[in-house]
């Protein structure tokens, strides 16, 4: 009998843009055995990994480039280490930069025309604060600026990458999970 799974997220965004990724690879994320769970920031990663060790979980996860440190510590590992091998997988620098970058930014102005946020965007482009920024941080960081619009984006890129430019985080725990 194979043991649950625990796939452990900083925020609702990761969890979005993998349950709306993992389908298309064939994964139930509504199993019993496989279950995501957000954590709220990657200082939390020592407990959840701890919690989810003593149920006797496997356990991996995604985690931003910057927050390695938590990661590695939970795993008694060091900081630089390759952590994929125990299922844990670092966004570079983070999880929207890497599928903004999988589908490109002309890609990223259709979908946010798509779904009404294009004007929007095309006022916070003119913002002093952005309008220096090259295009492909401008859509990353405008997508960050509220949470609801970070989640529902990572779900409808992570629908829209191709299957040969998922982001190697994404692809590396998918198939983690395929193997598990």
């Amino acid at each position: 009998m194979s043991r649950p799974i625990t796939v452990l997220v900083e925020g609702e965004s990761d969890r979005a843009a993998l349950a709306a990724l993992a389908p298309r690879f064939g994964i139930d994320l509504d199993t019993e055995e496989l279950t995501v769970s957000v954590i709220g920031g990657a200082g939390n990663f020592g407990r959840a990994i701890a919690e989810a060790t003593e149920q006797r979980h496997r356990i991996g996860g995604l985690y931003d480039e910057a927050e390695e440190r938590f990661v590695a510590r939970a795993l008694n590992r060091q900081e630089g280490e390759d952590l994929t091998r125990q299922g844990f997988f670092a966004c570079r620098p983070d999880l929207e930069l890497e599928l903004v970058r999988a589908l490109g930014v002309a890609e990223m102005t259709a979908l946010l025309e798509q779904h009404g946020d294009l004007t929007t965007f095309r006022n916070f482009q003119d913002q002093p604060a952005h309008s220096d920024h090259e295009p492909l941080d401008q859509v990353r960081r405008f997508i960050a600026t509220s949470g609801a619009r970070k989640a529902k984006y990572a779900a409808l890129m992570a629908e829209a990458v191709p299957f040969e430019s998922v982001p190697e985080p994404l692809a590396g725990l998918v198939q983690w999970l395929w193997s598990a």
